[in-house]
């Protein structure tokens, strides 16, 4: 009884340890893909993304990215390395704050508070859009 007592303790920080890695870990992914779906959208600036006639532009990529990830409190920002013609490159960095699930403090205390991923893109056609700073998603 006294060995189980003692061991209990560490046994539960160890699997809560494990499910909230796991739950960090499922975030980044959703982040990483939010990543390169902006990216691939902002490469090819595919035009009227909303339906209504009206060419591709900065809303639109930020529309695409944050329509991809679920998860609150994104920030998305887009910038050009080297401009909007065809050929440049440029980069889109997601940051979100990360979400813990069980909120135990010993085990989030070795997480990461901030997920950030960045996709760097080449542009395949003359950009329709313009590099923006960091723009929060959602209203």
């Amino acid at each position: 009884m006294v060995e189980f007592a003692v061991a209990l303790p560490l046994l539960l920080i160890l699997v809560l340890g494990i499910i909230e890695f796991g739950f960090v870990l499922a975030q980044m992914n959703e982040i990483r893909h939010g990543a390169r779906e902006g990216a691939r959208y902002a490469a090819v600036s595919r035009p009227d993304y909303d339906g209504g006639g009206a060419v591709g532009d900065d809303d639109d990529v930020l529309a695409v990215t944050c329509d991809s990830i679920s998860l609150p409190g994104i920030t998305v920002s887009v910038s050009l390395s080297g401009g909007p013609d065809r050929l440049d490159y440029g980069t889109i960095t997601v940051t979100a704050d990360s979400e813990p699930l069980s909120g135990f403090g010993l085990i989030t205390a070795v997480l990461p508070d901030t997920l950030t991923n960045e996709a760097t893109f080449r542009l395949e056609q003359d950009a329709v859009w313009s590099g923006f700073g960091d723009t929060p998603c959602g209203p």
